[in-house]
């Protein structure tokens, strides 16, 4: 029988496949995504429609339905062995309305189209880029993240996809999104990409938020339009 391991409210089987010794250990000692269990409380409402590009384990989607309510999830995750994974995890959480995405989120100027996802035996460090050792290529659909939030009416993303960041961003259509809670993956995309994304962001209206950012994991929040308005005036 799985043993069924609980941090934070969430239950997650002890799959050896998923659940390496490392993540173990963080999650018997509460240490698990430390950085989004103390952000997500103080910017998210329970009526908020999130996409989460990076899903992981299902842990994030999981903690947001078991601890502030948070239904109306859409886990994108490229490697697919980890969506039947996440499924799991909110069926033992007991999530019915968390949906999950079998695709890689692009930017506006990307052809949507199959796309090459590079996998490997830390499944945090998986990702589009093929230049480090990787175990495994697999070809995923590439969908526009734009299309993506008309589709599922989002206005919150959690974005965690390993260095994919950098490029997400420029160009994109962002309409109805408020917040953007980015984990910034500086060894991937170094300060140029850091600049990258905050310049996109804040052509696209938003600003960085202080109070809920903590160290690469950062919130950036829609500018009021009366006040971009000001400014331009």
């Amino acid at each position: 029988m799985t043993e069924i391991l609980e941090t934070h409210g969430v239950k997650i089987p002890l799959n050896p496949d998923v659940i390496t010794s490392k993540i173990e250990r963080a999650i018997r000692k509460d240490r698990y995504e430390l950085d989004e269990v103390s952000g997500t409380p103080k910017f998210l409402e329970k009526d908020d429609r999130v996409i989460e590009l990076g899903a992981g384990i299902g842990f994030i989607s999981s903690f947001l339905g078991v601890n502030l309510g948070v239904e109306n999830v859409l886990c994108v995750e490229a490697d697919p062995s980890l969506c039947a994974f996440i499924r799991n995890v909110h069926e033992l959480n007991g999530l019915s309305a968390a949906q999950v995405r079998n695709c890689v989120a692009l930017n506006d100027a990307g052809s949507e189209g199959p796309v090459s996802f590079y996998v490997r035996e830390q499944f945090w460090s998986s990702s589009l880029d093929g230049e480090e050792p990787f175990e495994k290529a697999i070809e995923v659909p590439g969908v526009r993240l734009s299309k993506m939030i008309r589709d599922f009416n989002a206005n919150t993303l959690i974005v965690d996809i390993e260095g994919g960041e950098r490029d997400l961003f420029a160009p994109a259509d962002l309409s109805g999104i408020d917040k953007i809670f980015l984990e910034i993956h500086t060894r991937k995309i170094k300060k140029i990409g850091i600049k990258q994304c905050f310049d996109a962001l804040s052509q696209s209206g938003f600003c960085y938020d202080q109070q809920v950012s903590r160290g690469g994991s950062v919130l950036f929040r829609r500018i009021p339009r009366w006040q971009l308005k000001q400014y331009a005036g």
